[in-house]
């Protein structure tokens, strides 16, 4: 992450672009603007970019099937910004790998605030800080943003995935509610409500043990989830 974030708007109605770019120039971030897939795909290749928002709807292709490419090809964040709102376009959203998901119109102090948030979760935490808890084979690195197991193997997971491994690895042995977890997580998950953290732990529990029993996070009915491994530090 750039000190300086650079933020590409990607949208096809040049009023909106305009709003957006104007709100996050006078915040400070560095910005330019695509207008369709064609364009985001240009300033992939360019590179530098550290934030995308990214519409649903552009007239040369469905921004939920980019957001899957952009994530498939690395670690940019993605907000999705479309008037597509209920919440099984934003657990869909999340599901493809999107750090948050903002519908219109789009309000300049909201815009704002959801830019902080994704940045501030994706920032690397101190040089100075404990950073490493190990559990079950496998070994969390919350600066690198990293999961591996004995043999250095890294563990896919998008974004989303980790930030909640993360908070339930470190509540390890814990209860904690869907509530607890979406308000760990953020405006993302709070928006798309307690589906959103089913399915992030639906996949967890298949990436963690690919034999299928999922026994590190435990379904605790009624009350949440509780993650059952021994952690911890270095």
């Amino acid at each position: 992450m750039t000190a300086n974030p650079h933020i590409l708007v990607v949208d096809d109605d040049p009023a909106v672009r305009a709003v957006m770019c104007a709100c996050l120039t006078t915040a400070g971030y560095r910005v330019d603007q695509a207008e369709d897939a064609a364009g985001l795909k240009a300033w992939l290749n360019h590179g530098g970019v550290d934030l995308i928002l990214l519409d649903v709807n552009l007239p040369d292709g469905d921004g939920m099937a980019l957001a899957r490419q952009v994530r498939a090809s690395g670690d940019t964040a993605i907000i999705m910004v479309t008037e597509r709102g209920t919440p099984d376009d934003r657990a869909l959203g999340l599901e493809i790998g999107a750090d948050d998901y903002l519908p219109k119109p789009v309000y300049p102090r909201e815009l704002l605030a959801r830019i902080r948030n994704v940045l501030d979760r994706r920032a690397p935490a101190p040089a100075s800080a404990k950073n490493r808890l190990v559990f079950a084979g496998w070994s969390l690195d919350t600066v690198e943003r990293v999961v591996v197991d004995t043999v250095g193997r890294a563990l896919e997971l998008t974004p989303a995935e980790f930030d909640l491994l993360v908070v339930l690895v470190s509540r390890a042995g814990r209860i904690q509610s869907r509530d607890q977890l979406m308000a760990a997580l953020g405006s993302a998950e709070a928006d798309s409500g307690p589906r959103s953290i089913d399915i992030l732990i639906s996949r967890l529990r298949k990436k963690l043990d690919p034999s299928g029993d999922g026994g590190l996070i435990e379904t605790c009915r009624g009350h949440g989830y509780r993650f059952t491994a021994k952690v911890k530090k270095g």
